[in-house]
């Protein structure tokens, strides 16, 4: 009895199977049933990597966005850096004719040559964002009243 399982679990038992599965008529139903299943996982693979593509690209906009931004304001406050220097110095000396270029850091901002009576125009470039501001005084001593401040697209 026991040689008997033995031989059934065999090399020629084992191709007998093999060949018997491969044509037993559940097969080509199993196959195509194997087939849809990789189909369908392939499928949804590939929305998933679309998806991801797809958020990755958005997030990279986003970033994108957020560092022009963060720019921008830096070149806002060094416009406005920039303008108060010229106050103080207008202030100092009601005669100032501005034209001059200010270096902070590594970045620089210019005060346009004075207009008119007291016009202000400052200008800032922080890694290519440009922001300028135009400011227009009434009088500058005893005390400096300031009929405008603001920032304008150009001059």
């Amino acid at each position: 009895m026991k040689n008997e399982k033995l031989k059934s679990f065999g090399p020629q038992s084992f191709r007998f199977r093999l060949q018997k599965g491969l044509t037993h008529p559940n097969f080509a139903k199993q196959n195509s049933d194997g087939f849809i299943a990789l189909i369908t996982i392939l499928i949804i693979l590939g929305a998933v990597l679309l998806i991801s593509l797809g958020i990755s690209q958005r997030s990279f906009g986003e970033i994108q966005m957020s560092l022009q931004k963060s720019q921008s304001s830096q070149a806002f406050y060094l416009a406005n850096l920039c303008a108060e220097d010229a106050l103080m110095k207008l202030k100092e000396d009601s005669n100032y004719l501005g034209n001059e270029t200010i270096t902070i850091g590594e970045e620089s901002c210019q005060i346009l040559p004075i207009e008119g009576q007291w016009t202000v125009k400052v200008s800032a470039n922080f890694q290519n964002q440009i922001r300028k501001i135009k400011i227009v005084i009434s009088q500058v001593n005893p005390k400096m009243i300031i009929g405008s401040w603001q920032e304008v697209p150009d001059f």
